[in-house]
């Protein structure tokens, strides 16, 4: 009898404390969220954030799980990183790193096309993930890399590809980046030829031969903005009158002698054109 009187008070104690918390915490409106406070390098916005937290707006501060709320977001492929922590009386402040898109996908083996709102992005270091959200506004214009051939098992979204070629193609527009050239020249697509060339197709419709190689790429780049700036700097000096030259593509593989073609020149139309870079 004395042991279960002792277990009733105790009950009661625990029920009672329990009854005291919820009511200066967990139900208390002092402690309702006001607001969510949302710090993201990317396009993750609070309706979405939200949505996938399941969010209670009308809960209490206190009636939010943070360690659950965090989990759900760090989940998410486009996530690197994520913190929630409660700012009294009414603030939860959500710390989101996100990844920053570099290029779309595009390989109908493996169902990835292009350019378009469902797509899928990938980041400087190989990590793909699905385009979702408000992300399409700010990526719209990315360039695309095209691969012929891949496997499903080589993709696995939030996780670093395991396609060696793509990485490849990540490092010829990492050394474009490095290498500051004007805009138009900047790539709008990189197709994946075989296993030792891909060809670039810059903004401008001009086009590119790169070898797969990185070992090769900064030489690749340095030959291609030399010729660029070459056909540029002729241009500036002829007449408004006189035919400009529009650079059709070019085979940056070789290292010396590299062949251009016009697609308007004083020469035949269609003529290869040897040019071998000062630099």
């Amino acid at each position: 009898m004395k042991c279960f009187v002792c277990l009733l008070l105790v009950s009661l104690a625990l029920f009672g404390s329990y009854q005291g918390v919820k009511s200066l915490f967990l139900g208390n409106e002092k402690y309702q969220i006001k607001e969510i406070k949302l710090v993201t390098n990317g396009a993750l916005d609070h309706a979405r954030v939200v949505q996938l937290a399941d969010l209670d707006l009308g809960a209490t501060l206190f009636a939010i799980n943070t360690e659950d709320v965090r989990d759900s977001l760090a989940a998410l492929p486009e996530v690197v990183h994520c913190e929630v922590k409660r700012r009294l009386p009414g603030t939860l402040k959500i710390d989101i790193e996100e990844r920053i898109p570099y290029a779309w996908l595009k390989c109908d083996s493996v169902g990835f096309w292009g350019r378009q709102a469902d797509g899928v992005l990938v980041d400087a270091n190989g990590v793909t993930f699905p385009c979702a959200g408000a992300m399409w506004k700010t990526c719209k214009d990315l360039p695309v890399i095209e691969m012929n051939e891949a496997r499903v098992e080589n993709f696995e979204h939030g996780v670093k590809a395991k396609h060696v070629d793509l990485m490849r193609a990540l490092h010829l527009m990492k050394v474009m980046k490095e290498a500051d050239i004007r805009a138009q020249w900047s790539p709008q697509y990189i197709t994946l030829i075989n296993d030792y060339s891909m060809e670039l197709l810059s903004i401008d419709d001009s086009k590119a031969v790169f070898s797969i190689g990185m070992e090769h790429h900064e030489r690749q780049v340095a030959n291609f903005i030399t010729i660029h700036e070459h056909c540029l700097a002729e241009n500036i000096k002829r007449g408004p009158d006189e035919i400009k030259r529009e650079i059709r593509q070019m085979n940056l593989i070789p290292r010396i002698n590299i062949p251009v073609e016009f697609a308007k020149q004083t020469a035949h139309i269609d003529t290869p054109v040897f040019v071998k870079p000062t630099r």
